[in-house]
């Protein structure tokens, strides 16, 4: 009769355990879902949203700087054609800026968006290589490393050649981040427009880690040419 009530008593503590692993299971499934989901909502309740008859664009603000996605079509189309992102301290390039840390905020609006327009895009405006610091790197890195530069360089010392420029930065990958996210959205970089060249100074060639006497152009207005992936 004992050895039945500890048998017994054993049934009833593993079921009672059982329970409680169920229950705590459940309780931290909710917990999860309820922290996604309020940090969810914190970001839409953060997220400002502007309509008009040829944009649409979406702002965010941290720390007093402005994130800003915004989407264009013509009058007279469904479909959104262009995109841009803006800061509001883009300006300030004494303040360092990485690509690469700006990707998970344009994804977030992103999302927002598609869920509300259809998109056909074609290009995409981020600004120039001297506003990210990654892409800055990536740039100089490329030029130092083409053939084609070096060879032009050689040749006809300190002056532009536009083909060659556009052509550097599409193989390099110099917007290496912008590409691997777009590649997750279905499209890719497959040329650049550029406009309004220079060269990188002296002073912004040291202070991304090299010598100072590398002979590297710089585009002032950047298009990026999207295709979408086949």
């Amino acid at each position: 009769m004992s050895d039945q009530n500890t048998t017994g008593l054993e049934i009833a503590e593993n079921s009672i355990n059982l329970i409680d692993k169920i229950i705590n299971s459940k309780v931290r499934i909710l917990l999860v879902f309820l922290l996604v989901f309020t940090a969810t909502e914190s970001l839409f309740s953060q997220v400002s949203v502007r309509k008009s008859e040829v944009d649409y664009s979406l702002k965010i603000e941290k720390d007093s700087i402005y994130r800003i996605l915004t989407f264009w079509k013509d009058k007279d189309s469904t479909n959104y054609s262009s995109v841009k992102y803006s800061i509001s301290d883009f300006n300030n390039i004494s303040s360092p800026k990485k690509l690469i840390d700006k990707i998970n905020t344009i994804n977030q609006l992103w999302n927002i968006a598609k869920d509300s327009i259809a998109l056909n895009l074609n290009s995409f405006n981020i600004g120039y290589p001297l506003l990210y610091s990654d892409v800055l790197k990536n740039h100089i890195q490329a030029f130092i490393d083409s053939e084609d530069w070096q060879k032009h360089v050689k040749q006809n010392g300190k002056t532009l050649n536009y083909e060659i420029i556009k052509k550097v930065i599409l193989e390099a990958n110099v917007y290496k981040p912008l590409n691997s996210f777009l590649r997750t959205k279905n499209y890719h970089i497959s040329e650049f427009e550029t406009e309004k060249h220079g060269f990188v100074t002296k002073e912004n060639l040291q202070n991304a880690g090299f010598s100072s006497s590398e002979i590297i152009p710089m585009p002032f207005i950047v298009r990026i040419v999207l295709n979408q992936n086949n």
